[in-house]
């Protein structure tokens, strides 16, 4: 009798210990994502009234390791714009960012407008040298020889006994917001083309073809989208929220580019499915953790911040870190008050693309003194754009570094001809949104191409709506109807005053190739002005001299407007000190 209940025992131990694995649980996906990290990877951030170490990437490698230990299946993905934005991308041209994403496990990632800043053919070559894939279902590449190159337009990755395909989504404002020039050849012909340039209906049919083409294959569809929601974005009908609204297929959209925060937004597709939008911020100031679940739900969370690490890729950026501050790390100046790309009344409020900050004057100003004083040539106004104005010189000690992350493309500068009309046009492509406000991130409206002058000042009246016509690349064509800019005056450095700007004179106008030389945020109208001196030095550079030329003070230069050499000129209108600047753009409100 016992013998039989044992033997019953041990076939019902058998039988339960198969039933258990038949039947056992698929682990929980969860997919670790970043956007627009822009080369942050000495991330600081403010605790207290003091910077101290903020997220980076061997945390969020410490947080792919820890995942896994809790018996999650872990998949690291990022939505564009990780290779540009300081001197730790700029000094090798994003090699040594790829290599550290690379290491920190990253599986796949969008291509963002940023990439292409030290040319399409260098991106092209790099990106295929990454341990992990860039996808792209709208970037087109036709190679020197003619044959297409184009990047995968997904890529699957098997996890949890599913398969998640990532769909990648190119912005098409990525031919104006890089320089044009890095897509075309020697003979100005575009080698590169983006899918919703000119309608948004292709860029629309280019990801419905990717979803169609993967959605047999897959369990999830997931798009990686460089896009945005911000005001520009959602006029052009090109914004996250215009791709899920007009395609059917998607599960998630895993956004970038308009640096905006969503933690977890709903938006119904075209077959009225809810699809969930998603974005990070920018710079490293959260981290995203979406979960597959084993009911088929998704959710999403954001971190701050993370307390683990992974020591091995720890090593790797602190060996960056330290190569940088040995190139870039040499103090230069000190500067008294902070000049910042922000809101100084509303935390993270970014205002250097919608209007004048403190900074936009003395980087425009920095161009003005360099032809004026350095160069002894006679510089009429300088103008940059907010977007070339990349982040803030915090007061104290400011050093190469500082500087260099302000402005980290390396353009050169260089001084045109043009006439009176000419400017007028470049400050109205400027001023398109401007006085608007973009209620998806709760701030003014920005326009990347938004113009900084100096030896200028205007106004601009938003009460009506900008007229100004672009062709299909976003370049300027015309304006058809009333100006938004006006009252542009030039400063007469004789006289002390500012002139009402001649539309048929010819001024010399200073800046960077960027800007002045290669269409760049779509200023086709100053591309074929006569050149009086080109390639005259880095951007960065010649900031960098403009900070030494302050009045010394103890042994260092010391950034304030009494110091200046411009602030020698009568009349002329700088004030450093006011975080809004000297009063050179008004806008006048609706």
């Amino acid at each position: 009798m016992n013998k039989k209940i044992i033997l019953f025992a041990l076939i019902a131990a058998l039988f339960v210990g198969c039933s258990s694995t038949k039947t056992s649980v698929a682990p929980e996906i969860a997919i670790v994502y970043t956007n627009d990290v822009h080369t942050y990877i000495n991330n600081m951030v403010k605790v207290d009234g003091k910077y101290v170490p903020g997220l980076r990437f061997s945390k969020i490698a410490g947080l792919v390791r820890d995942l896994k230990g809790e018996g999650k299946e872990v998949i690291l993905v990022d939505a564009g714009d990780e290779i540009q934005g300081t001197s730790y991308g700029s000094f090798d041209e994003g090699v040594s960012v790829i290599d550290l994403m690379s290491a920190t496990g990253y599986k796949v990632a969008a291509i963002g407008n940023h990439e292409f800043d030290y040319g399409a053919d260098h991106f092209y070559d790099i990106s295929k040298k990454a341990g992990f894939d860039y996808v792209s279902c709208n970037f087109h590449y036709i190679g020197k020889d003619g044959k297409h190159k184009d990047f995968a337009p997904y890529k699957i990755i098997k996890a949890g006994g599913k398969k998640i395909a990532f769909i990648g989504i190119s912005t098409p404002e990525t031919l104006t917001s890089s320089s044009p020039t890095n897509f075309q050849n020697h003979k100005g012909e575009f080698l590169y083309s983006i899918d919703g340039c000119s309608d948004a209906k292709e860029l629309y049919s280019a990801v419905q073809n990717a979803i169609d083409a993967v959605k047999p294959k897959a369990d999830y569809c997931i798009a990686l989208g460089h896009l945005g929601v911000s005001m520009g974005e959602i006029k052009g009908h090109i914004s996250s929220a215009d791709v899920i609204a007009n395609t059917k297929g998607l599960d998630a959209f895993i956004g970038g580019h308009s640096h905006s925060t969503i933690a977890g937004e709903k938006v119904r597709d075209a077959g009225g499915k809810e699809v969930l939008s998603t974005q990070t911020g920018a710079y490293l100031t959260s981290v995203g953790i979406m979960t597959l679940g084993i009911d088929g739900k998704i959710g999403t969370k954001f971190l701050k911040d993370y307390d683990s690490f992974d020591e091995k890729v720890a090593v790797l950026e602190d060996r960056l870190v330290d190569r940088i501050n040995q190139i870039y790390g040499k103090q230069i100046a000190v500067l008294e008050t902070k000049l910042d790309v922000n809101s100084p009344e509303v935390e993270n409020r970014r205002l250097i693309r919608a209007q004048e900050m403190n900074i936009g004057d003395f980087v425009a100003d920095s161009v003005y003194w360099f032809f004026n004083e350095n160069q002894r040539l006679d510089c009429d106004a300088a103008i940059v754009n907010g977007g070339g104005i990349r982040t803030f010189i915090k007061e104290g000690p400011v050093t190469v570094n500082d500087v260099k992350n302000v402005q980290p493309f390396g353009n050169m500068v260089c001084i045109i001809k043009a006439t009176g009309q000419q400017i007028l046009d470049a400050l109205e492509m400027g001023a398109t949104v401007t006085g608007e406000w973009d209620y998806e991130w709760n701030s003014p409206a920005e326009n990347g191409g938004f113009l900084h002058v100096a030896g200028m000042k205007y106004e601009i009246d938003s009460s009506y709506e900008s007229s100004v016509i672009k062709d299909e690349k976003g370049m300027f064509v015309s304006v058809n109807g009333k100006y938004r800019v006006k009252n542009v005056c030039i400063f007469n450095k004789k006289s002390g005053t500012y002139e009402p700007l001649d539309l048929k004179k010819t001024y010399s106008l200073a800046g960077i190739n960027y800007l002045l030389r290669n269409s760049g945020n779509g200023l086709s109208m100053l591309s074929k002005c006569d050149v009086i001196v080109d390639y005259a030095g880095q951007d960065y550079e010649i900031l960098a001299d403009y900070c030494r030329s302050f009045a010394r003070e103890d042994g260092f230069a010391r950034i304030k407007t009494a110091g200046s050499r411009l602030h020698e000129y009568k009349g002329y209108l700088i004030d450093y000190e006011n975080p809004f600047g000297a009063g050179r753009i008004k806008i006048l409100k609706k």
